[in-house]
């Protein structure tokens, strides 16, 4: 039973996040689930505890069908060798960077590719596999920032993988006009300018970040 719990306290990290609590005030059904992690709970990052609570709120909901079939899943997914777990996690790790809007977005857009016939359903996907594969990526950046994204890359040459978090939703939170102005202002900066520019807006507040592109590009 204990090294079931541990399993389910890590498998359900995958699942949809809530509202983290201290792990002494969590409702004891949650308590008894993540008893595996109570010693790590302080250390653990408010995403993580909220994805860990939220997932153990979802396990409890479900009857003996529901966590039988969850059981299934997991299973499968440890017999996939690493390659196809990497490949897996990307999407899921696209859809998490995502905002609520995007979300509903790419929601009806996949509503509207599932009304189509297979006929025309085939046909989208081939044209998207005919794009080159910097513009397939770009995509997976999400409806607000990925159509756009080939006139921003410039401005994340070099980046450290680390930093890159960061910068994308530095972006995501610039209107479209910001955007604009910013990969018209990336394309004219040399490589050293533009490394510049990134560090002043990631330092600058929020709300002033569109004034300082727009000072740069009147320059």
């Amino acid at each position: 039973m204990r090294t079931e719990r541990a399993w389910l306290a890590i498998a359900l990290l995958t699942l949809a996040p809530a509202l983290a609590l201290a792990f002494q005030n969590l409702p004891q059904p949650q308590r008894a689930l993540l008893a595996p992690l109570a010693a790590a709970w302080p250390g653990l990052d408010a995403p993580t505890r909220q994805r860990l609570q939220a997932n153990a709120t979802h396990w409890l909901s479900l009857d003996d069908a529901g966590r039988a079939e969850l059981r299934r899943r997991a299973a499968e997914w440890k017999q996939l060798p690493p390659a196809e777990w990497a490949r897996r996690r990307g999407p899921f790790a696209a859809w998490q960077a995502l905002s609520l809007a995007e979300r509903e977005q790419v929601r009806v857009a996949a509503a509207r590719l599932a009304a189509l016939s297979p006929a025309q359903q085939q046909a989208v996907r081939d044209a998207f596999e005919k794009l080159p594969p910097d513009r397939r990526q770009d995509w997976w950046l999400g409806p607000e920032i990925g159509a756009g994204f080939a006139q921003l890359r410039p401005l994340f040459a070099f980046v450290p993988e680390a930093e890159r978090g960061s910068l994308l939703d530095l972006l995501r939170a610039l209107t479209p006009q910001a955007r604009a102005d910013l990969a018209l202002l990336a394309r004219r900066l040399p490589a050293n300018e533009r490394e510049s520019l990134r560090r002043e807006l990631v330092a600058a507040p929020p709300q002033e970040r569109e004034a300082l592109i727009r000072q740069r590009l009147d320059r």
